[in-house]
């Protein structure tokens, strides 16, 4: 007997082996966890066969489960593809570009670009996903990204839009404990701000772990414990002092990434080009650089 499924059944496989929890598919879907959980027994039913097994908690799939994760990843790519072409022909600044960026990058240089851009172009809809983790420009999870990294993905267009400098602050109001750090979690990944704190600050006197540089910008203006921070970021605080100047082996370079199908979209384009001339003009350059 010959099984039939339909395409979004599929995605309801693909979300859950990607979340690897059916909470997780629920909120990438926007669907109830319970009528994840039917669709998928429904869905079991219909083959005749088990598609995900429990282990520790996630949903990992059988070999036959497997089989139809692959047959619907290749379908979603083909989707994507179609999609990214489409949107690269669109000729019109209008509509809505998906920016990912870092809270710091947005609170200390990117927000007021931001206001301008909008003044210039009403038509444009702006939707800025902060985070820190590297969203998937290829599947359109964003148009355009602003991040740290000593070089920039492949197969994105990059335009280096700078170095940051980093230095260390303490409280300006009064001395912090002696020796007393707040530090970078372990969860956020800086490999070279990690191994510089791994060499000259005692794990005893991290006094504070934070997985936010706001978050360790505000404890330090507190008086927790030095820290290590942007200078873009950190110099405009009247709370902080900077201690000493930045630090060369942490410097890290910016890059503006776009995918190649989208860079001919106007609204992305538009944007693209805005958050470039920002970055090269005077002001920007020298807060980034800490000068």
């Amino acid at each position: 007997m010959q099984a039939d499924i339909a395409w979004d059944d599929l995605r309801l496989v693909l979300a859950i082996e990607r979340a690897g929890t059916l909470a997780g598919a629920a909120r990438t879907l926007g669907l109830h966890h319970a009528t994840v959980y039917r669709r998928l027994i429904a869905c079991e039913r219909a083959l005749g066969t088990r598609l995900f097994e429990r282990d520790r908690g996630r949903h990992v799939p059988t070999a036959a489960g497997a089989e139809w994760v692959a047959v619907a990843d290749d379908m979603d790519g083909a989707v994507v593809d179609a999609a990214r072409r489409m949107a690269g022909r669109d000729f019109q600044a209008a509509g809505t570009v998906r920016l990912t960026t870092t809270d710091t990058l947005l609170h200390g240089l990117v927000s007021p670009v931001l206001a301008a851009f909008r003044q210039r172009f009403p038509a444009i809809r702006l939707d800025v996903r902060l985070s820190n983790a590297p969203l998937d420009l290829a599947r359109r999870d964003a148009d355009l990204a602003i991040r740290a990294a000593d070089a920039p993905p492949d197969p994105l267009i990059a335009q280096r839009l700078g170095e940051i400098a980093i230095a260390r602050y303490r409280c300006a109001q009064h001395a912090p404990p002696p020796n007393a750090w707040v530090g970078l979690s372990e969860a956020v990944s800086f490999a070279a701000l990690h191994r510089w704190m791994a060499a000259r600050v005692d794990a005893d006197d991290i006094a504070l772990q934070l997985d936010s540089m706001l978050a360790i910008q505000r404890a330090a203006a507190d008086g927790l414990g030095d820290a290590l921070l942007p200078c873009y970021l950190a110099d405009t605080d009247t709370q902080l002092l900077r201690v000493g100047t930045p630090i060369p082996e942490l410097a890290t370079p910016a890059w503006l990434l776009v995918h190649p199908d989208m860079r001919r979209t106007a609204r992305v384009r538009a944007l693209r080009d805005a958050l470039i001339d920002a970055f090269a003009s005077p002001d920007v350059c020298s807060r980034l650089a800490g000068g």
